[in-house]
């Protein structure tokens, strides 16, 4: 019995043999089970597998609208109807006969295939902008660079075996499209493509009537970026389109797709953060061949962000129209009695000189922002893109420019604060300035006589370039470029919005400098550049008496749900992503100095003998303002105008810039409008506001 034990005992005490055992056992186990799965039950299996497969599809939500400062819509998404298609378990010719009926459903009813196959809308060439795009194009694709577009679509007949599809040559040419849109993203049976957009409501029928004939191919309804003023406000709003690769590539854990649309410029691109929305997700169950039997939703859609801005739509309006209509009275002779050819484009900025918050911001020429949204053809593309106009540049911040005489100003500040003139003190004006250069004054140039003995005031309203020479000279280019910072000017802004110039101050960061340069700069020439809004700010801390605002775009943010996003938060994310941490500020100048400079530029619009009084003579609206015309090396003159309304309670500061406009005069044009539309919207809301007190007056008794 005891020999017996030992021999268990010994038998157990080899954990080696028992392992063997076990594995072995189990290995047992497993073979059987999978004769059992693969041979004995396998076909049964294998069928119910391919009825019941999951796939997990992303229901898009709906991006946030962007409004004016008073609810009125500048941006939303309309229901529309895409066309996916997953790549499922079917033979290649009916997938290809799939692919034939969809194109003939589609190409029946006006929709067309959506692809990035680099082919022209004729279906008969390349799109490629340069040759450097083809060779990069085809060394991608692994194709020969010598080949034609003949030969490569004859590679793709014979990659994707289309050859039978010969005797239709353009929906043979579609369905290389469709597939090569399919391969590029790596469709699968639970990854699709899409291969249509915003299809009608005739294609969505006729699919969904032969949706067991079309394998793979899944109508899908999405939230589609609507804007239903067209081309208002497109530099401010930007617009949306699909994302890039190398977008994808930086975003996709943030749960963007190949698929995802995305910002591009403006306000669409800056806040595509609270824009966005969060995207559902709906389980499918398929078959094999991608029909579906049935969804359900494990995960809602939450729609992005609204936005207000602080721009009015009336205010907007008017001035895109204002300017444009100035330009092409310009341009065809109309408005001053001369043609104007050379005026060509431009930009006007309006701001609240109280909060500093951005009324109207008008850049032209403009585009329409839906054409984006719709997918333009490479050659329309080619076309806005190649513009020399460029009308998608947003000149109210990225366009620079010499600030003219509407510098002056600054100057005479600069002077006062220097003590190197008073108020009083009258300067001759000789016509030819003695030092430096020897620059003549423009009434000298054109008349051949000159403003005599002016004070700042007399100088800002005849804009005597001999009065400001001298103060240049009294006070040296750094008074100057001290008291040009103080101002903002030469400095972002940090609105919010990317792309914004910085602007480049004279004498800063030149090497040499002569006292001719100085002269120069004084009345706002040099390489002085500055941007439309960073000049709409400066004359803003004038009308206000001394305050820089930090200027804005954004007036509220609200989620889905109705909940206000902090402006703190706002703040902070602005300053992130523009790099740019603006405050408000006092620039410290005395009252009376402040006084001096209104007078003299109310002057300028009121008076006999100022530079805008013939375009605001009948107005009855005070305006004090100053013109300008700022010289461009081998091309016509800038025309420059500032102002700000109501001169003795000042609301609004109006910037107006006309590329080749020639003078100030004519571009003061533009501004006029603008003001009366302002006060036209102030009085009717005042009275509102009287109307509705009194019937609130009436309710209490």
């Amino acid at each position: 019995m005891k020999n017996i034990f030992e021999k268990v005992m010994k038998f157990f005490e080899n954990r080696i043999l028992i392992l063997y055992i076990i594995v072995g056992l189990i290995s047992v186990v497993f073979i059987v089970q999978l004769f059992n799965l693969q041979i004995l039950n396998g076909k049964e299996y294998r069928e119910q597998s391919e009825k019941r497969m999951l796939r997990t599809e992303t229901v898009v939500a709906s991006r946030g609208e962007i409004t004016d400062r008073n609810g009125i819509v500048l941006a939303s998404s309309k229901l529309s109807f895409d066309v996916d298609l997953y790549r499922v378990r079917v033979t290649t010719q009916e997938q290809n006969e799939t692919l034939a009926k969809l194109i003939n459903i589609l190409v029946s009813n006006g929709d067309e295939v959506y692809s990035s196959f680099p082919i022209n809308e004729e279906l008969n060439d390349f799109s490629f902008e340069n040759e450097d795009a083809e060779k990069k194009w085809k060394e991608e694709m692994e194709i020969d660079e010598n080949f034609s577009f003949e030969q490569t679509i004859s590679y793709y007949i014979d990659k994707y075996d289309l050859s039978e599809y010969s005797h239709d040559r353009n929906t043979q040419i579609r369905m290389i499209q469709i597939k090569y849109e399919g391969n590029l993203n790596g469709y699968s049976l639970f990854n699709s493509v899409t291969v249509a957009k915003d299809i009608s409501q005739e294609s969505v029928a006729q699919i969904e009537e032969k949706k067991s004939e079309l394998y793979g191919v899944n109508v899908v309804s999405v939230p589609k970026r609507y804007y239903p003023n067209g081309t208002l406000a497109a530099h401010i709003i930007g617009y949306v389109s699909k994302i890039s690769d190398t977008e994808y590539a930086e975003k996709k854990e943030e749960g963007y797709t190949i698929n995802s649309i995305i910002g591009k410029t403006g306000i669409e691109q800056a806040f595509e953060k609270y824009l966005k929305g969060k995207d559902g997700v709906v389980k499918a169950e398929t078959d094999s061949q991608g029909n579906v039997s049935s969804e359900s939703t494990t995960e809602e859609a939450v729609a992005g962000n609204s936005i207000a801005l602080t721009i009015d739509y009336r205010l907007q309006k008017t001035a895109e129209e204002s300017i444009e209509n100035v330009i092409k009275k310009l341009q065809d002779g109309t408005l001053v009695g001369k043609k104007v050819p050379e005026a060509s484009a431009g930009s006007v900025v309006v701001l609240d000189i109280e909060t500093g918050e951005t009324l109207a911001m008008a850049s032209f020429p403009s585009y329409n922002i839906n054409d984006m949204v719709s997918g333009m053809s490479a050659s329309e593309l080619n076309k806005l893109f190649n513009d020399p106009l460029n009308p998608m540049y947003n000149r109210a911040i990225s366009g620079t420019y010499a600030p003219g005489s509407t510098y002056k100003m600054l100057v005479g500040i600069a002077g006062l604060k220097a003590n190197a003139i008073t108020l009083d003190e009258k300067i001759l004006d000789p016509g030819i300035y003695p030092y430096g250069h020897k620059p003549k004054c423009w009434i000298y140039t054109q008349y051949h006589r000159t403003h005599g003995y002016v004070n700042l005031e007399g100088a800002i309203k005849g804009s005597c370039n001999c009065y400001f020479y001298e103060v240049g000279r009294r006070i040296g280019i750094d008074e100057i470029i001290k008291t040009t910072k103080l101002f903002g000017l030469g400095q972002k802004t940090g609105i919010e919005l990317y792309g914004e110039s910085t602007g480049q101050i004279a004498g800063e960061k030149e090497e040499e400098w002569y006292l001719g340069d100085t002269l120069n700069a004084a009345i706002g020439q040099s390489s002085n550049l500055y941007t439309p809004i960073q000049l709409a700010n400066y004359i803003s801390a004038i009308a206000n008496g001394g305050t820089l605002n930090k200027v804005s775009l954004i007036k509220n943010i609200k989620s889905s749900d109705d909940n206000e996003i902090s402006l703190s938060e706002i703040e902070e994310f602005a300053k992130e992503f523009t790099g740019v941490d603006f405050e408000s500020r006092d620039v410290g100048i005395e009252r009376s100095y402040v006084d001096a400079i209104k007078r003299g530029m109310l002057s300028v619009t009121s008076e006999s003998g100022g530079t805008a009084s013939i375009i605001f003579k009948n107005s009855n609206i005070q305006v004090a303002g100053k013109t300008g015309t700022s010289q461009v090396a081998g091309k016509q003159n800038n025309g420059i105008f500032v102002g700000f309304a109501p001169y003795d309670k000042p609301k609004i500061a109006v910037v107006a810039i006309i590329e080749g406009g020639g003078e100030g005069t004519y571009t003061a044009n533009v501004v006029k409008p603008i003001m009366e539309e302002y006060f036209k919207i102030s009085t009717e809301d005042k009275a509102n506001d009287k109307e509705q007190n009194i019937v609130e007056s009436s309710i209490n008794f």
